[in-house]
């Protein structure tokens, strides 16, 4: 199974990318190629519509090359940070480079970040409509994550809770039944 991880967040120092690199080690060590897509990293242009329809003509190779990667995969993790309310703008705007229908049956996982537990979900309930609307299926499976899940090192945020990192595994368990059968 071939499964591209898409943070959405460029913070420095990202509980969201924390949490998608422990979903992408748990996808390796059960032998699937799990790749993941900084935004930060790998940042996209501003959106262009004229290429909505076909983003594999973009003038801009990333965006060729990231619409490939989500073409390529077999599912999607999709992962942001809260922001006033929502998923992130350059999560927004990458999603907004590729097809109306990119997801065209695929399955995808939601998983976040925000500033309290009793809020982290908020943006994944966005982001559900949005796979749908994509015409893709989202697992019942979702993560929320603040804070307290993480400890932090100079570096770097490590998801450290063990209640979150068992639903890590459901979700990874999740998806390959849906995949598999």
């Amino acid at each position: 199974m071939t499964i591209l991880l898409l943070c959405g967040s460029i913070a420095n120092k990202s509980h969201t990318l924390a949490l998608l690199q422990h979903l992408e080690q748990l996808f390796v060590s059960k032998g699937h190629q799990a790749t993941l897509w900084d935004l930060k990293t790998q940042s996209l242009p501003i959106a262009l519509p004229e290429y909505h329809h076909d983003p594999t003509q973009h003038p801009d190779a990333t965006v060729r090359e990231f619409a490939a990667a989500v073409t390529g995969a077999d599912a999607v993790i999709l992962g942001s940070p809260l922001y006033h309310g929502s998923y992130s703008g350059v999560l927004k705007n990458a999603l907004d480079s590729l097809t109306g229908d990119a997801f065209g049956g695929k399955w995808a996982g939601l998983v976040g970040n925000a500033g309290s537990p009793r809020a982290s979900h908020v943006q994944l309930v966005h982001l559900r409509q949005v796979v749908n609307t994509m015409s893709g299926y989202t697992l019942q499976t979702q993560i929320g994550t603040s804070g307290a899940d993480y400890t932090e090192t100079p570096e770097q945020y490590e998801l450290t809770d063990e209640g979150i990192k068992k639903r890590c595994v459901r979700l990874v368990e999740e998806l390959e039944e849906c995949i598999h059968g």
